[in-house]
């Protein structure tokens, strides 16, 4: 692949960063996560895929996957979560008119999902705002580009330096350039989705804005400038409609992507009683974008992660990872893939790998068997639902030893759920927890592969769970 304009580009960001972070690239665990809740009160943690990218081509707007498909993320991988792509040229193809065979397809794959117990954030997606650019989003009646002229770039992100790119984002973010009905409009469609699957069980949330940015000088002011008022406008609206659901925000890409910290202010929730907002940024550390391997130390994803600390202290919310992904068959990439999973065990409550796809250099799910070192990576023991408080988690692939520490809630009576895969257990397992044995019982399920853990004491007791593989000497 030709990066040499990438790393024009990147360059100057590259030193940038290397001297930002050797002075900050320290982050700690986060022992006071706050997490998403399911119905039973236990906090989620949540593995899964981005589906799906290629529905960006698709007259149809939903991409490759059947049913069976999305039955081999829960069967073969153990997935609980989809970030499922959704786009505004699908929605609103013509000016103020909604397309509901476009829903209807929503709807079945939704359906598909509440199934196989699937949960689902509607991602609102886009690159490089339009399909015309090489990208997705917005419908050719919402491209204003002043006549700016455009020619398609390799790599793609390069486009976004394209005159008629920039003009075109430009006169979306802002309004004083006399085109405020575009974000007008864009509302009226995520509000109208909402409106479709506000009641779909399957239905976690919606994500407002995939990747927002500006390509230009502004960039560096956008987050204040633009996209809070954005946000302020657009979760306000959703909210008419929709009180329950929660809402995803993600960060400006360019930049925090990398591992800069974001300047969004705290967002607030009108909705009656606690917040459901959800901090969803992306992770592409700025190594892989100008060389395409690893240099060898986790020194921005250190810097990622410190960042992403302070942010997370400051919102007060929960914060899942919206896309993280590599090419699986650059140099480094298993060692990457394994800082930045152990990582997000420590900082997060899930993450979704861009993206699904059977064939792809990206992919560990190809159904050749290739890059199968980032399946068993991101195929991984991890608890799917905690009855309590989660303290840490992890997994070491090296021992395949996992552990879970959490203060359990009495008044919860549904169980812990550890999800706990084949591949790194294939002789069977051995289950510690450091609670008297009366107080706990355990059940389980072979066919989904997860261990239900019941507490029985009327006390929030603290829980260490430790499992390894059964010893076979």
């Amino acid at each position: 692949m030709n990066i040499t304009k990438r790393k024009i580009i990147w360059i100057g960001v590259l030193f940038f960063l290397i001297i930002v972070t050797v002075r900050n690239c320290t982050y700690s665990e986060n022992t006071d996560q706050i997490f998403i809740k399911d119905k039973e009160g236990r906090s989620l943690i949540l593995h899964g895929v981005n589906v799906n990218a290629d529905a960006k081509g698709d007259p149809l707007r939903v991409g490759w996957p059947k049913r069976q498909d999305y039955a081999d993320l829960t069967d073969k991988w153990g997935f609980n979560f989809v970030r499922y792509l959704v786009l505004w040229d699908g929605i609103e193809p013509k000016k103020g008119e909604y397309d509901t065979a476009y829903f209807d397809r929503i709807r079945e794959r939704l359906d598909w999902c509440h199934e196989l117990g699937l949960y689902v954030v509607l991602d609102m997606h886009q690159d490089l705002y339009a399909l015309r650019y090489g990208g997705d989003g917005a419908p050719d009646w919402a491209i204003i580009d002043d006549g700016e002229p455009f020619e398609m770039q390799s790599p793609w992100e390069l486009n976004y330096r394209q005159p008629a790119v920039i003009a075109s984002i430009n006169n979306f973010w802002d309004t004083s350039r006399g085109h405020g009905y575009l974000q007008e409009h864009y509302i009226k469609a995520v509000v109208e989705l909402v409106k479709e699957f506000k009641d779909h069980p399957a239905v976690l949330g919606y994500d407002l804005y995939n990747e927002p940015t500006m390509a230009t000088k502004e960039f560096f002011s956008f987050e204040e400038r633009y996209l809070q008022p954005f946000y302020e406008k657009l979760i306000p609206a959703i909210r008419k409609v929709d009180s329950e659901k929660w809402i995803f925000y993600e960060p400006s890409a360019f930049g925090v992507n990398q591992g800069l910290r974001s300047g969004l202010s705290v967002l607030k929730d009108p909705r009656q009683g606690e917040s459901r907002l959800a901090y969803f940024p992306h992770l592409y550390t700025i190594d892989y974008d100008v060389y395409d391997n690893y240099i060898g130390f986790p020194i921005f994803i250190s810097k990622w992660a410190a960042s992403r600390n302070i942010e997370v202290k400051k919102q007060k919310a929960p914060m899942l990872i919206g896309e993280m992904g590599v090419n699986q068959t650059s140099t480094g990439s298993p060692e990457f893939m394994e800082e930045v999973l152990n990582m997000f065990d420590k900082t997060s409550s899930g993450w979704a790998y861009w993206e699904y796809s059977r064939k792809s250099k990206w992919s560990p799910f190809n159904d050749d068997g290739s890059n199968m070192d980032a399946r068993n990576l991101v195929v991984r023991p991890y608890p799917q639902s905690v009855a309590g408080q989660p303290r840490s988690y992890g997994f070491e692939i090296e021992t395949g030893k996992f552990w879970l520490d959490f203060y359990a809630d009495s008044n919860i009576k549904a169980p812990t759920e550890v999800y706990i895969p084949k591949r790194h257990y294939p002789n069977g397992w051995d289950l510690n927890i450091d609670v008297d044995r009366e107080l706990w019982k355990t059940n389980w399920d072979e066919s989904k592969r997860v261990l239900q853990i019941f507490n029985l004491s009327d006390k929030n007791l603290e829980y260490k769970i430790t499992i390894h593989p059964k010893n076979t000497d």
